[in-house]
C-alpha cells in the first residue's frame, strides 16, 4: 500500500519554485540553440577527412575543418580546457583559415571575418620568447544523421564532396545547420 504524504504550503511553494527554475533553465537552453541556428551568420566551410569508429553513438559524421587541423598561436597563460576565440577568415570559397586567436571575444574586423568559440584541446609549450600553440575543439566535430546514412556520408568526406554550414553567433558560439553534399543541402539540422 502506498502512504499518502501531505505537503504544507511552505513545501508546495519551494516545489512550485525548483520547478520553475527547472522549466526557465530548458527554456533558455533551447531558446539559446534555436536563436543561434535561425539568426547566426552562416559560413560554408570545406570538410576534411577524419576516420573514428564508436559503436556505441549511433551514426555520426566526424567532420574535420582546415582551420581546426594545425595548431593554433594563443595568448601567453593559455592552458587545457581554457576557452579562446579564434579569428578565421575566409581565403577562397569555403575555405577559411586562422587570423588570430584571444581568450577575450573581439568582433571581427571586417565582413570576411568570423569569430568562432573554442576549447583548449592540448598546448605545446614553445621554445623560450615564442607563444604558445594549442590545438582547439569548436563543438562541430561530430554530426549526427539519420541511421544507415552515416557510412555513405563518410564516404563524400573522404572524396571531398562534402561541406558543412555553420551558424555563428555574435558571440562565438557555433553549431552546425546543415551539410551540403555535391552542392546540395542534405541534413538540415532542427533548431530543437
Amino acid at each position: 500500500m502506498f502512504k499518502t504524504i501531505k505537503l504544507s504550503p511552505t513545501s508546495w511553494l519551494a516545489v512550485a519554485i525548483v520547478a520553475a527554475v527547472q522549466t526557465i533553465a530548458l527554456a533558455t537552453i533551447v531558446y539559446g540553440r534555436v536563436s543561434l541556428l535561425s539568426n547566426g551568420r552562416e559560413i560554408v566551410t570545406e570538410v576534411i577527412p577524419v576516420d573514428p569508429r564508436d559503436l556505441f553513438r549511433g551514426d555520426y559524421v566526424i567532420l574535420g575543418y582546415t582551420f581546426g587541423q594545425g595548431e593554433v598561436t594563443v595568448p601567453k597563460g593559455t592552458n587545457q580546457g581554457d576557452k579562446v576565440y579564434v579569428t578565421l577568415k575566409e581565403t577562397t570559397p569555403e575555405k577559411w583559415e586562422v587570423v588570430g586567436a584571444s581568450t577575450d571575444y573581439a568582433h571581427p574586423a571586417d565582413s570576411a571575418q568570423v569569430v568562432m568559440k573554442g576549447i583548449v584541446s592540448y598546448v605545446s609549450m614553445p621554445p623560450e620568447g615564442e607563444q604558445p600553440k594549442a590545438s582547439v575543439r569548436y563543438g562541430i566535430e561530430s554530426y549526427f544523421v539519420p541511421e544507415g546514412t552515416g557510412r555513405e556520408l563518410e564516404e563524400k568526406v573522404r572524396d571531398k564532396k562534402i561541406s558543412a554550414v555553420l551558424a555563428v553567433g555574435g558571440s562565438g558560439d557555433v553549431a552546425i545547420k546543415a551539410l551540403v553534399v555535391d552542392g546540395q543541402r542534405v541534413h538540415q539540422e532542427p533548431w530543437f
